[in-house]
C-alpha cells in the first residue's frame, strides 16, 4: 500500500499549536493575584464617615486617579462603565488568565473591570496615576507604609489591604478574617506592587467578588457554552455500522471497516486509512481520527466535510481558538458531560492539563468559510504528532 504523503496537511495542522503559541504572544497579561481571606478584626483605619453615595465608594483609599492631559479623573467602586466611559474614552475588551474587563489608555494605563455593569477592579500604572493624589508611580514604598501602616498580607513585591464595608463605613481587616470575606461584594483590596528598588509601580482596587469571579472561570463550567455527552464528541461514523471512537481497539475499528487500503502521513506520524477516514493508532488504541470529505463520514453529531464555518460555530459553539483557516475545541469534563474550554484556561499551566479531548476543523485555504476536513484526538495525540516524549508531570 502506497503512503499518502500530504506536505499542506502537516503544515495547516501544525498551525493548530502555532495558534496556541500566537495566542499566548497576543495575550494582554496582567499579573494580577489579589488574595482576600477572611472575617472581620479591625484596626485604626476604619473610616470615621459614611463612604458610600449611592452605588459608588468613595473612600480615598479606594480611589484611583489618573491625569489625563494634565486633568485629574477619579475612578471608584460602584460606577457604571458609561460614567468611565465618558471620562477615560472609548476601551479595548482584554482578558488574560486573572482579568477580563476594558483597557483605557496606554499613559498611564488603566484597565477596569466590571460585575453586572459597575466598576469591580481598577488597576493603573504609569507616572500620571495615584491613589487618590498620593502615593504616585515612583513614590517609595516606605512612605505609603508611614501613612497607611501595616498591609492586612504581604507577597513579594505586593502588598495588600483588605478592608470591610460595614454601615456605610470600612474598615481593614486581617488574618484568618480575610477568608470569611472571599467573594464577598462587602470586602475591597487595596494592592500596591512595588519595584526591587522599592518604588510603587502599581496600584489596584479590587471587588472580593470580582476575584472569584475571575477564578470561578478556571473552577467552574462556563454557564455561556453548550456541553455534550462524551458519546457525541469522541467519535464518528465511516456510513452505516461503522462507527470509529477515541480508546477503540485496532480490531474492532477493522471487523467494522474492513483493513486499511493506504496510509496518511500527517505531521510526524502515519495513520492507517479507511477510504476518507484515517486512523491513528497508540499501541492498537485508536488515538486520533481525521475526517476528509466523504458523504458517508460524519461526527457524531451529523456534521459531514465540507461545511460552513457558521454551520460548525452552530453546532458546537465558540471555540477554544480560531484563526482564519481553523476552529479548535480542547474539551475538558464537566461532570459527566464535555465542554470546550476557554482560550485562557486551555494555555494556563495548571488547568491546561484538564484538557481530554481536541476536535480540530481545518478551513479551506482560499475559501476559510469553508471547512474542509476535521481531526479528533485525545490530549496525548500533540506529543505524538510532534515526536516529542510526554512530560512526567
Amino acid at each position: 500500500m502506497e503512503i499518502n504523503t500530504k506536505v499542506e496537511r502537516k503544515t495547516r495542522h501544525v498551525g493548530r499549536w502555532v495558534t496556541h503559541l500566537v495566542s499566548i504572544m497576543i495575550l494582554v497579561v496582567i499579573l494580577w493575584t489579589v488574595t482576600v481571606s477572611d472575617s472581620l478584626k479591625v484596626n485604626a483605619a476604619a473610616s470615621s464617615v459614611s463612604v458610600v453615595n449611592g452605588s459608588i465608594i468613595q473612600y480615598p483609599y479606594l480611589t484611583i486617579q489618573v491625569l489625563m492631559q494634565k486633568k485629574p479623573i477619579v475612578i471608584r467602586p460602584g460606577m457604571t462603565k458609561q460614567q468611565v466611559d465618558q471620562l477615560l474614552g472609548k476601551p479595548i475588551e482584554i482578558e488574560s488568565s486573572s482579568f477580563k474587563g476594558y483597557a483605557y489608555s496606554s499613559t498611564p494605563a488603566v484597565q477596569v473591570g466590571y460585575l453586572n455593569g459597575k466598576v469591580a477592579s481598577i488597576f493603573t500604572t504609569g507616572y500620571e496615576s495615584s491613589l487618590n493624589g498620593q502615593f504616585k508611580y515612583g513614590t517609595p514604598w516606605k512612605k505609603v507604609l508611614a501613612k497607611l501602616g501595616q498591609p492586612s498580607q504581604v507577597e513579594e513585591y505586593r502588598y495588600h489591604y483588605v478592608f470591610q464595608l460595614t454601615n456605610g463605613k470600612l474598615k481593614q481587616i486581617y488574618g484568618k478574617d480575610i477568608q470569611a470575606g472571599k467573594g464577598r461584594m462587602d470586602v475591597y483590596t487595596l494592592t500596591f506592587t512595588s519595584s526591587m528598588s522599592g518604588n510603587v509601580k502599581g496600584i489596584f482596587v479590587e471587588q472580593a467578588t470580582f476575584t472569584q469571579a475571575m477564578e470561578d472561570r478556571y473552577t467552574k463550567p462556563d454557564p455561556t457554552k453548550a456541553t455534550f455527552p462524551e458519546e457525541e464528541i469522541i467519535g464518528i461514523s465511516n456510513g452505516e455500522d461503522k462507527p470509529i471512537s477515541l480508546g477503540m481497539r485496532r480490531e474492532t475499528v477493522e471487523a467494522a471497516n474492513g483493513k486499511p487500503d493506504g496510509h496518511l502521513s500527517y505531521s510526524m506520524v502515519v495513520m492507517d486509512s479507511y477510504g476518507t477516514v484515517s486512523v491513528y493508532y497508540r499501541g492498537d488504541i485508536v488515538a486520533a481520527i481525521l475526517v476528509d470529505p466523504s458523504p458517508e463520514a460524519q461526527t457524531n453529531k451529523g456534521l459531514r466535510m465540507p461545511v460552513s464555518r457558521k454551520e460548525v460555530l452552530r453546532i458546537y459553539g465558540e471555540p477554544t481558538f480560531r484563526n482564519p483557516l481553523s476552529l479548535d475545541y480542547n474539551f475538558e469534563v464537566v461532570g459527566d458531560r464535555l465542554q470546550a474550554m476557554g482560550m485562557f484556561k486551555s494555555l494556563d499551566p495548571k488547568y491546561g492539563q484538564n484538557e481530554k479531548y481536541s476536535l480540530t476543523f481545518i478551513a479551506n485555504e482560499t475559501n476559510p468559510d469553508q471547512i474542509e476536513y476535521f481531526i479528533l484526538n485525545d490530549s496525548d495525540f500533540l506529543y505524538d504528532e510532534n515526536n516529542i516524549p510526554k512530560p512526567l508531570n
